[in-house]
């Protein structure tokens, strides 16, 4: 099986009736078989694969025939005695009803069968003739797992691209289509070759060739993350997401870089070492065509699970693009490069202006809603953690502290705070200060030059099921959160509804209508460059891929009427909306086949928005001066998460998480570090990453456009590097070192 895996362009899997997986290769189930066709097509070929056990059909053998008609229209037609009863064999009779029916026939039987009858001049028109006499019409055969899946091949100046083209997929919907997968092992590397797989797990991550993992699972992520239309009862394992729909391999002094140009919402990148299997390296895109879940029926004490399956699949193409590399480009900063170019070309991308200062991050959190009684009957109030003339304070004192360019997320604004109702409409929280209050903070930092991005969440409902988005059991798609320990969802414990792509554009449209009489230009969006989910209601069903494009519609409207954006994760398809991305990935989910981190998603977008991981408080490092040491190696900015009141207010809320953000705990601090760093980072802010190295352990090397390099030790001990000595937890631009 493995064997003709490495021979086939095209892996297929399907359902059966009870949603078992079984899976099909163009090798043995159709290049084998005979079962294909090949085209020109303008720089390419079409190949279209028809893959399993594909009956042939012989229109001049009747289904059903009457007994009369059999005997007098084809048996009394021949002539030799031997040939009369091979050919009645071949049916079997109905005593009851005097018809004969066709018995199940191998392709070459039918194929003599076929041949007899012709001879006898029993013709196709004669056997429609008998069908339809006898009830059978243009009825189907028997549903068998059969799949045309056409592929075409293309070369666009250097790169080779691979289109299937969804819309022409061909299926039995008692045999639902499960997954494409597209050249598997194109370019795979033997076991005689050195270098690595690149898979775009988070900030980017390594997987050495031959590296003898084999008793680790196999690498297979999705692109963008998972789907949250899809109920997930149990989650034992969170990875970073996806954000970049690429993939690479190094081999020697050549490498390839696949970019999912088309279908990347649908799509997972699946990569594996040598000697699992067979003995090859591999890393490849796979794209999910028809979903499916299990709908678990109850009676009394007994349960049964039911599949679900989508019922509209995605009308575009998968398409997977090629480019490649050799020489000293050959690794993951020129496939980065590479990367870069692409999306600069296809969103006319500029890079940033220079300025005096790389901005300073600022997150505030707002209102929140907390549990309050009033004569014994609880009710929910909005409680103020900064209000806005208090971000006004912080902002003046950062000012005086002498940092000039700021870029401040306010969440928590209106609806009720941090966790607000439908953004349809507009309601400036009061514990905050209201209308007039928003308005004064809008001037203040319009005057000064402060970048203010009010935040909000359009696609995460937190209060009302109305307009959400249905999982496949035909349940509202309720998000909780899960049990830290027994990793199970605590149904006791809501988190949000899923908005439906289908309800995002009415939403957007309201939000701005109030949102253009506010007086700023400037918007944070919490989870439009974060997620993307289908809708699995029958009478709106929206797949992933078609979420992906009214969401990106819905942001450049956003863009165009609400003026710059923050976007928190920014992934791929929000790329060419935002101006600043944060919360973006600064590191892998370190899955066991993987070998190493790298910063492959700063260095294909650097210079070209300002970036920032998460908040330096806030962060899992627990160590602000490694956060910052972070900033450094991938040119990323400064960012802190504050509040102005007590952190004590969030004890035993839901709000938990924000026990540690009281600005007074790390004002000093924070000064302290964009102090350190800003000069650095303010001549790099405009610049490319062109070089990114590993010179010792703990210790990395980024160069960027300009030529300025900057050396981090994160090491606890000092480390020696090209002569220079670099102390513990520090760096070393230009060879000063600055401690």
């Amino acid at each position: 099986m493995y064997k003709s895996e490495l021979s086939a362009q095209v892996l297929v899997t399907y359902y059966n009736e009870k949603g078992q997986v079984n899976a099909f290769n163009s090798y043995d189930d159709s290049v084998a078989k005979g079962q294909f066709e090949i085209s020109a097509m303008d720089n390419g070929l079409k190949v279209v694969y028809r893959i399993g056990n594909i009956a042939k059909s012989y229109a001049n053998i009747p289904k059903v025939i009457g007994k009369e008609r059999f005997q007098t229209q084809i048996l009394d037609q021949i002539a030799d005695e031997e040939t009369r009863k091979d050919v009645a064999f071949k049916f079997s009779l109905d005593e009851q009803k005097q018809i004969y029916t066709v018995r199940k026939l191998q392709d070459y039987v039918a194929e003599e069968l076929s041949a007899l009858l012709e001879a006898a001049g029993y013709t196709a028109d004669d056997a429609a003739e008998d069908n339809k006499a006898n009830g059978a019409g243009e009825a189907a055969a028997a549903a068998n797992a059969e799949f045309t899946v056409p592929v075409e091949y293309t070369l666009d100046g250097g790169n080779l691209i691979v289109s299937v083209p969804a819309r022409e997929l061909v299926y039995n919907k008692a045999y639902p289509l499960a997954t494409v997968q597209v050249l598997k092992y194109f370019g795979a590397a033997g076991t005689d070759k050195s270098g690595y797989l690149f898979v775009p797990d988070g900030s980017g991550a390594l997987i050495h060739l031959n590296s003898g993992k084999q008793n680790a699972e196999p690498y297979s992520l999705p692109v963008y993350g998972n789907d949250g239309t899809y109920d997930v009862r149990e989650r034992i394992q969170s990875n970073e997401i996806t954000r970049l729909p690429v993939f690479g391999m190094k081999q020697n002094d050549h490498a390839l870089l696949g970019i999912i140009e088309d279908g990347d919402a649908l799509a997972s990148v699946t990569a594996d070492v040598s000697g699992r299997n067979d003995s090859y390296n591999a890393v490849s895109g796979k794209f999910q065509v028809v979903a499916m879940d299990f709908y678990t029926l109850t009676s009394g004490t007994k349960t049964s699970s039911v599949p679900m399956f989508q019922n509209k699949i995605y009308g575009g193409s998968l398409q997977l693009r090629y480019s490649f590399l050799s020489g000293a480009s050959a690794d993951y900063v020129g496939m980065a490069g590479q990367y870069r170019a692409y999306l600069a070309e296809k969103y006319q991308l500029k890079p940033l202006a220079e300025a005096a200062d790389a901005p300073f991050i600022l997150e505030l959190a707002g209102a929140f809603r907390k549990s309050k009684s009033f004569l014994g009957i609880p009710y929910q109030a909005a409680e103020s953690l900064t209000s806005f003339s208090e971000a006004r304070t912080l902002l003046e004192k950062l000012r005086a502290a002498g940092v000039k360019q700021i870029d401040l997320r306010y969440v928590g604004w209106f609806n009720g705070g941090i966790n607000h109702s439908s953004p349809s409409r507009i309601s400036i929280a009061g514990a905050l200060g209201g209308r007039g209050g928003f308005r004064d903070l809008a001037n203040y930092v319009k005057q000064n030059g402060i970048g203010f991005y009010p935040d909000v969440a359009f696609m995460e409902k937190y209060k009302g099921a109305s307009g959400s988005a249905t999982f496949l059991d035909r349940s509202k798609a309720a998000i909780y959160q899960y049990d830290p320990v027994m990793y199970v969802k605590n149904t006791a414990r809501f988190s949000h509804y899923i908005l439906s792509p289908a309800a995002l554009p009415k939403q957007v449209d309201g939000f701005l209508r109030d949102f253009a009489d506010i007086g700023n230009r400037g918007l944070s969006l919490r989870d439009m460059g974060n997620e993307v989910n289908s809708d699995f209601d029958p009478g709106r069903s929206v797949n992933r891929q078609d979420a992906l494009a009214v969401i990106a519609g819905q942001t450049d409207k956003l863009k165009k009427q609400a003026g710059p954006l923050m976007i928190s994760g920014g992934s791929a398809y929000s790329l060419p909306y935002a101006d600043i991305i944060v919360n973006a990935p600064v590191r892998s989910s370190r899955m066991n086949i993987t070998d190493e981190d790298i910063p492959f998603y700063q260095i294909a977008l650097h210079g070209y928005f300002d970036l920032a991981g998460s908040p330096y408080n806030m962060d899992e490092l627990q160590n602000p001066r490694l956060s910052m040491l972070k900033a450094l190696e991938t040119g990323s900015n400064v960012f802190y998460q504050w509040t102005y009141s007590d952190s004590a207010k969030v004890k035993d809320t839901d709000f938990n998480s924000l026990y540690a953000l009281s600005y007074e705990s790390w004002f000093e601090e924070a000064v302290g570090l964009y102090d350190e760093v800003n000069p650095v980072l303010a001549k790099v802010r405009n610049q490319p990453i062109v070089k990114h190295s590993k010179p010792a352990p703990g210790v990395v090397r980024t160069t960027f456009g300009n030529g300025i390099t900057i050396t981090i030790n994160y090491n606890n001990t000092a480390a020696a590097v090209n002569g220079l000595q670099i102390g513990a937890l520090s760096y070393r631009v230009g060879g000063e070192q600055n401690v």
